[in-house]
């Protein structure tokens, strides 16, 4: 039949149009004219005035502002203002949520009613359902015999019951309040009954961040003894909020741990800070092992980035704490065995940039006092570099200053100033070059003592004057091929520069780590600071060759030595320089595709070849099985007993077992005279929709002070919208 639109300006109006046995449109507004007009699509349309009923049937829908309701059969009710739907009801709200039952009874613009048989889906994918509900002002709804979910239902059997859900005698979503609170619930796990408790709460699906408490902390292990805790959330505003968690612990007293963080305009703010009270500590170098403390101890790590103009930018990292073995002991994370806490601002040119730092250091090396480490406060430096001159070359200007103080035997002060120009260009037979020459200038003043290997207290003031010149050669052949190009390209360097130039009175502080390896090869100055130059001539040779395939990956590799026209060397003993003729050093790299990496790394002795250091790592499979291992070792320093061998391994399997589970094995190992085991895991997880399970067996070979070796077990529940419950370290 013809559709029919009809524009009802007043309820009476109906009258005229009698029932329509049509597809009919109308949009009518509310009895007492305040409320915006409501849209009426349906196959059928009629009006009974006597009773003040408008029934619309077949595929009805109404529509007001953003609401959408949808019936088979919907009436309105002009004397009581109540609109009652009937079959496949569903109704759609503002905040994305829809409403599906077999009855619903509305009053006040959808904002109160009664609804039969109700299902709700929730604008986060999560369902409730329930046997009636009760909608009080729109914003909240009362269900009666309820369950929530977040899971999905079995494609396979939808009658399954979801991985977990809450049965509760009601079940209350406050829009308003933004909170879904639950009476006598009961917690189920593929339909088994887990946990009861008469009264639960949560945020409502669409917040992302609120104020409650978290999962409780329950464990064991064998430093602390039996520990409990119950994290609180606190949400400070929009832009910043703080975690509190404490734990109590019988062997390791209480830890008050919080986490502050905050976001400006400009950059960020996050913070960790903890204090134990009560804790027995033992100091690693004491020989009676009984002899503890019972010290305030703590840590604080600190992370922040500033933009403060458009050129400048201010930050912080830092990590401290109390003691050595505090952050081991509480499980707190840190990645080497020196704290680093550094203070900065820089600056960004177009082709320049600055940089002003302070930094702190911690030793955690139980061989070590911690206190003995200095503090640089501050170190500053400048690099500007000049676009190309005429000939192709190109400036650039170095300038450092450095204030070391607190270090025991030694307060030091440097000035250093340098420029580089380089000068790169083609050779008549393809080859390539680069051309360098530099000058720097460093000013010390230092006030040293014995403590620090000086023969006398005193105050040492030198300074030097470097020049440094350089050549570097390349010259690659290139066999291209339509599945495989080859290359073979040997390299050359030659640097002079005045013997010498590292007099007694200038301490080293910023060059003492130094291992000879592939990556210093070519390098004009080979030493990582400025305390120490690479003075002397010198040439270096090697040769670098790849295959190159654009489907199957490449292999590459260099191999290479250094040759030294003087006999006397800048470099600490058993570094792969101590003679003329260095150690070889090279590498190898092999990626045919996705399913294999492979590196290797080696320094042989120059003399006799005999192997001083040995790297190597493969890594291979697919992503859903990959493997990997990893062994160095490092031989004994001719001349230098006290330096011993070192070995070894680390492996690691990580496996994707199904879509939901995962599994991951690493061990590491020393392999030395009486191997021990450092640390061994295995991992095993299930993530899904709206769950994930971690299951964690460490052990852990690393025992010091009143750090002790041992086995943990870590077993972690993660329910969507419901937060977190953590079960950890249980010694075994």
């Amino acid at each position: 039949m013809r559709r029919a639109q009809i524009l009802l300006v007043a309820a009476g109006l109906a009258v005229a149009l009698a029932p329509q046995h049509a597809h009919a449109e109308a949009a009518t507004p509310a009895p007492n004219g305040s409320s915006p007009p409501v849209l009426v699509t349906a196959d059928e349309l009629q009006y009974d005035q006597d009773l003040g009923l408008t029934v619309a049937k077949g595929h009805v829908e109404l529509s007001q502002r953003d609401q959408t309701l949808l019936a088979d059969t919907v009436t309105y009710n002009q004397r009581t203002d109540t609109v009652t739907a009937a079959g496949h009801v569903s109704l759609t709200e503002p905040s994305g949520d829809v409403v599906f039952a077999e009855f619903m009874e509305l009053h006040d613009n959808f904002r109160d009613g009664f609804i039969k048989d109700v299902r709700l889906l929730l604008s986060d994918r999560s369902r409730m359902a329930g046997n009636t509900a009760r909608r009080v002002a729109g914003t909240r709804t009362e269900l009666r015999r309820a369950v929530y979910s977040p899971c999905e239902l079995c494609a396979a059997d939808p009658t399954r019951p979801p991985v977990w859900q809450i049965k509760a005698e009601k079940i209350v979503d406050d829009k308003q309040l933004l909170i879904v609170e639950y009476r006598d619930a009961v917690m189920e796990v593929e339909g088994i009954p887990v946990f009861y408790t008469p009264y639960l709460s949560h945020p409502d699906p669409s917040v992302k961040r609120a104020s409650g408490i978290l999962g409780p902390v329950v464990g064991n292990d064998t430093s602390n003894g039996f520990r409990f805790g119950i994290p609180y959330f606190q949400t400070l505003g929009v832009d910043k909020d703080f975690l509190f968690r404490p734990v109590f612990t019988t062997d390791g007293g209480t830890v008050l741990d919080g986490q502050y963080r905050q976001r400006f305009g400009n950059g960020y703010l996050s913070t960790d800070t903890s204090v134990t009270v009560g804790s027995n500590t033992t100091n690693p170098r004491v020989v009676d092992v009984n002899a503890t403390t019972h010290d305030v101890r703590g840590h604080i790590i600190a992370n922040s980035v500033l933009d403060l103009t458009d050129r400048w930018r201010g930050g912080l990292n830092a990590t401290a704490t109390t003691d050595q073995t505090y952050l081991a002991r509480y499980h707190f994370p840190y990645t080497t065995n020196f704290l680093t806490d550094h203070l900065y601002a820089e600056n960004f040119g177009a082709t320049s940039y600055g940089n002003i730092s302070g930094y702190a250091y911690q030793n955690l090396n139980p061989a070590f006092n911690m206190s003995r480490e200095p503090v640089v406060l501050p170190v500053a430096s400048y690099t500007l570099t000049t676009p190309t001159d005429a000939v192709g070359g190109r400036w650039q200007f170095t300038t450092n200053a450095m204030n070391l103080m607190g270090h025991t035997g030694l307060d030091e002060r440097r000035l250093s100033a340098g420029t580089e120009w380089r000068l790169p260009f083609n050779g008549p037979a393809g080859d390539r070059y680069q051309f360098s020459a530099s000058l720097r200038g460093d000013a010390y003043d230092a006030d040293v003592s014995p403590e620090a290997g000086f023969p006398q207290k005193a105050t040492n003031v030198g300074g030097r004057v470097f020049p440094q010149l350089g050549l570097v050669w390349h010259y690659p052949w290139i066999r291209p091929g339509d599945k495989v190009t080859a290359l073979i390209e040997p390299i050359a360097a030659g640097f002079a520069a005045p013997v010498g130039g590292n007099p007694i009175k200038i301490p080293n502080e910023d060059a003492q780590s130094f291992e000879f390896d592939d990556a210093h090869l070519f390098r004009a100055n080979r030493f990582p600071g400025l305390d120490r130059v690479d003075g002397g001539q010198r040439v270096d040779y090697g040769l670098h060759a790849g295959i190159y395939n654009p489907n199957a990956g490449s292999t590459q590799v260099l191999v290479g030595e250094s040759y030294r026209f003087q006999s006397q060397t800048p470099f600490p003993q058993g570094a792969g320089l101590d003679h003329r003729r260095s150690d070889v050093v090279g590498r190898v790299v092999v990626s045919p595709g996705s399913y294999l990496d492979l590196f290797y790394r080696a320094r042989l002795d120059g003399q006799d070849l005999a192997m001083r250091r040995q790297e190597v790592g493969i890594s291979s499979g697919p992503a859903n099985l990959r493997g990997s291992v990893s062994y160095i070792a490092t031989s004994t320093i001719p001349g230098s007993p006290s330096v011993l061998p070192a070995r070894q391994v680390s492996t690691s399997v990580t496996a994707q077992l199904t879509p939901s589970w995962a599994a991951q094995v690493s061990h590491t190992q020393n392999l030395n005279n009486g191997a021990t085991s450092l640390n061994s895991t295995l991992q095993i997880s299930y993530l899904d929709d709206c769950t994930a399970v971690t299951a964690t067996i460490q052990r852990s070979g690393i025992a010091f002070g009143d750090l002790r070796s041992g086995t943990s077990f870590v077993l972690t529940f993660v329910f969507r919208n419901l937060g977190d419950v953590s079960v950890e370290p249980f010694g075994l």
